[in-house]
């Protein structure tokens, strides 16, 4: 009688478990395929209202960068141009200093070259001519470096539009996040009969 009893009563509850799995698996593709729908009236919609946008082109960010800054503009990085002119602002500056010294030094040499006159200009009446000379060529080299300094900035100027250019629709997501902790594990290559733990950092980027 017990036996008869509990065999009915296992067949009820498996009745109910299956009907219970049906019912979770016909609720699945159901919101499954709403989701779907959903999905598709969303695509049709964007595709029917939104206008297509023009793609960010690296050319003409280049184009741009002709005028310093403008590249940069372009891309929208509008904390850049300040930076870009400052830097071409100084080797500017320090390129016509340098000149001028140059030149300074330069016409106080010829002249006490090619003439019987000690010194052209008197605060350097007490200077011996190579080092008026030495002066001269220790101003010209940094005349060069700060006109080497320009163009580099400037050459800076239009690699960087480029490559932001290419990476303007790169996504950086707010969930990126970095995490370094001690780890501790067993070491696979340990000589002896038991594996020996090894202590170590692990990173995890997500």
């Amino acid at each position: 009688m017990i036996y008869s009893v509990l065999k009915y009563v296992n067949k009820k509850i498996m009745k109910l478990i299956r009907l219970f799995l049906t019912i979770v698996m016909v609720s699945f593709s159901v919101a499954s395929y709403a989701q779907k729908d959903t999905l598709l009236l969303s695509q049709e919609k964007s595709v029917g209202l939104t206008k297509p946008q023009k793609k960010h082109s690296p050319a003409i960010a280049a184009y741009l960068s002709i005028i310093p800054g403008g590249g940069q503009i372009y891309n929208e990085k509008y904390w850049k141009p300040p930076i870009i002119y400052l830097g071409l602002g100084a080797a500017t500056y320090f390129a016509i200093d340098f000149y001028k010294k140059t030149s300074y030094y330069r016409e106080e040499y010829v002249y006490r070259v090619n003439n019987d006159e000690p010194f052209l200009y008197p605060e350097l009446e007490t200077q011996h001519t190579d080092n008026i000379l030495a002066q001269r060529n220790v101003y010209r080299t940094r005349m060069e470096i700060a006109i080497a300094s320009f163009a580099i900035i400037y050459a800076l100027n239009i690699v960087d539009a480029v490559v932001d250019a290419h990476l303007f629709y790169f996504d950086v997501s707010d969930d990126l996040s970095m995490r370094i902790a001690p780890s501790i594990q067993l070491n696979p290559f340990s000589t002896s009969f038991s594996y020996v733990p090894s202590v170590g950092l692990k990173l995890k980027v997500k």
